[in-house]
């Protein structure tokens, strides 16, 4: 008993009373890459507004409810589409104020977040002995956003809404930095709704550009 009040003392007093400033960390995102190359050019509409966004807020959940935790999204955003579009289209990413460029594209992205949420989640796992359970934190992040498609001649392709649902981290006993743990979570999760996106934009691709999968199509 005294084991479990003690961690549970400890957990709480490591994400409690603080604020956090985390940061852009391409360590962060997952190895994973779109299975085809389009012989082509994406442009990304990302407004300085959208890219200087910096969130600021606490979780939901009762544990770290004294927390607040400052994150560049914009910064976050960009950085995690760099290496999911820049992966898959040969000619490079365009990144602009609006879609009314000079540069050629075969795409075009434009969207905007609608949704982050983040909450440490506290299990206890009490396995075969009640008197001297595990305490875990689990990190978890709530993410949507709003993404539309539009083809070289600016013909809407793609309206569609990217929800990640409540996702889950590594989960931890003690950290003193549990800040960090939600910002893995949060860059695994927007890189894998990323790939979401290039996975449906591919069959959009044809008829624009040459297309070379990597793997079979299903």
């Amino acid at each position: 008993m005294h084991r479990f009040a003690g961690l549970l003392a400890l957990a709480t007093w490591l994400i409690s009373g603080c604020t956090y400033q985390i940061a852009s960390n391409p360590e962060y995102v997952p190895e994973e890459r779109p299975p085809f190359i389009a012989q082509g050019r994406i442009l990304i509409v990302l407004p300085q507004t959208q890219q200087a966004f910096t969130y600021q807020g606490s979780p939901t959940s009762t544990v770290g409810d004294y927390t607040t935790m400052i994150v560049p999204m914009g910064d976050i955003v960009r950085g995690i589409a760099e290496q999911v579009f820049g992966s898959c289209f040969a000619h490079g990413i365009v990144f602009a104020e609006n879609r009314f460029v000079e540069e050629e594209h075969v795409i075009a992205l434009e969207g905007d977040m609608q949704e982050f949420v983040y909450s440490y989640t506290r299990i206890i796992d009490s396995g075969f002995s009640e008197e001297d359970p595990d305490v875990w934190i689990v990190p978890e992040v709530d993410i949507a956003f709003h993404v539309r498609a539009y083809d070289s001649r600016g013909q809407l392709i793609l309206d569609d809404t990217y929800d990640s649902g409540v996702t889950a981290g590594e989960r931890y006993r003690t950290t003193s930095r549990p800040a960090e743990r939600i910002n893995q979570a949060l860059h695994a999760t927007l890189h894998e709704l990323m790939l979401q996106v290039a996975n449906d934009i591919r069959p959009l691709l044809i008829g624009e550009c040459t297309i070379e999968d990597l793997e079979p199509i299903a």
